[in-house]
């Protein structure tokens, strides 16, 4: 929920709670003043009927009847009924004042009433307006309210709207809208502080990535090449070439491996920034006629189900990895005559194979230098650069194990 809409049902639900709070109050208030007015009435013409001056009351029904019973006091009591009119048999409001008074041996009852219908007309109209023009002072509150909250707020929406775009690849500032809001304005020197810090780190981490690998790169190359002049010699033992081939391996895996760190670096700073549509039928097939030599080696049997075409846009370079990683993997970590299967639909792709059980979970098989104990050679990387590409590229990846069968499912 939006904190507009937030601050407005609150202040709509606190709104209409007091004001129905008040307009009860208001209306008993009223209703009270009135009873009062006419019970001072009423007591007015029991004074003029105690004067015998009843004929001159032109504003109460008097009516007089004698009670069989002792009473020690005058008594009054003031009460609402309901009198039919005969005249047009319809039923008013009338507020009544009875007054018993004692004499010798019995007791004179007066029964004063007083019509209630002016009154009443009054009083609806006080609660109307007590109604209508409180639901108009708040709606127009709520709508000023409103719109000096949505103003407000427009530089808060604009900062959002900025940070969403910020790409730490592209050379601009993010340019937050001023506002006269000393809190926002804090927030914006915050969030351009934080602009300038973050594009000097990723250039100090770009330039130290580049500088990196180069540095690497040079001296793995010479102990290469230094290792093949010296495995070529005459005088070496049989030992000695066993340890040197084991140098040449392992500063082989170690080039690899700085390779495909230099690789992961690249997606993360995500400079695979250019797009094309990709036809992934076409790149599969291409992609297993260039490994072919590793299937025919392995024995396995490849079998391609393409249900329809299926084309998405991204990075050409990126879907050449993507692809290539995955079928390297079904090839690496499968078994003698074993089987690669390729399911290929309108908006997913799968790629599964036969293999031996995995063990740990499969959340972990996408984290970086995750091995396979029966594979011992890997790097442990490719599934970490196929994760990042489908992050990249907005491809759902899921991995599932059915018995001795290992299925990676593309969605895009």
């Amino acid at each position: 929920m939006k904190l507009l809409t937030k601050t407005g049902l609150n202040f709509i639900s606190a709104s209409i709670f007091f004001f129905f709070i008040g307009s009860l109050g208001g209306y008993y208030f009223i209703r009270f003043a009135v009873n009062k007015m006419f019970n001072n009435e009423l007591l007015e013409a029991q004074s003029q009927v105690d004067h015998h001056n009843n004929s001159c009351l032109t504003y109460a029904d008097v009516s007089i009847d004698t009670l069989q019973i002792q009473i020690n006091k005058t008594q009054h009591a003031f009460t609402d009924t309901i009198i039919q009119d005969k005249t047009t048999s319809n039923y008013e409001f009338y507020r009544k004042l009875t007054y018993l008074k004692p004499t010798d041996k019995q007791t004179i009852r007066y029964t004063i009433v007083r019509s209630t219908a002016p009154s009443d007309l009054m009083v609806m109209k006080f609660t109307l307006m007590l109604t209508v023009f409180p639901v108009i002072f708040f709606l127009i509150l709520y709508l000023v309210n409103r719109a000096s909250t949505k103003y407000s707020l427009s530089v808060f929406y604009d900062t959002i709207n900025k940070l969403k775009a910020f790409d730490v690849n592209k050379d601009n500032r993010l340019d937050l809208m001023t506002s006269d809001i000393d809190e926002f304005e804090q927030l914006n020197e915050v969030f351009n502080a934080m602009d300038k810090k973050i594009k000097e780190d990723y250039i100090r981490l770009k330039e130290y990535t580049g500088n990196t690998s180069h540095e690497l790169q040079t001296p793995l190359a010479i102990i290469n090449a230094k290792l093949d002049e010296l495995i070529q010699a005459d005088n070496l033992t049989e030992e000695q070439i066993k340890t040197i081939a084991g140098l040449i391996e392992t500063t082989n895996r170690l080039s690899k491996t700085n390779q495909a760190l230099i690789f992961l670096a690249k997606l993360d700073n995500r400079v695979f920034a250019d797009a094309e549509m990709v036809n992934f039928n076409e790149l599969i097939r291409k992609q297993l006629e260039n490994l072919e030599p590793l299937i025919d080696e392995a024995d396995l049997k490849v079998d391609i189900i393409s249900r329809s075409q299926l084309s998405s846009t991204m990075n050409m370079s990126l879907a050449h990895t993507l692809i290539l990683n995955l079928l390297k993997n079904a090839i690496r970590h499968n078994i003698k005559n074993g089987f690669i299967k390729v399911l290929i639909d309108n908006n997913s792709l799968k790629i599964s194979n036969s293999g031996l059980a995995v063990t740990y979970e499969p959340e972990k098989l996408f984290g970086r230098f995750q091995k396979n104990s029966q594979h011992p050679q890997s790097l442990g990387i490719g599934l970490s650069i196929v994760k990042r590409i489908c992050d990249i590229s907005g491809i759902s990846i899921s991995y599932q194990q059915e018995g001795s069968e290992h299925i990676f499912e593309l969605k895009f």
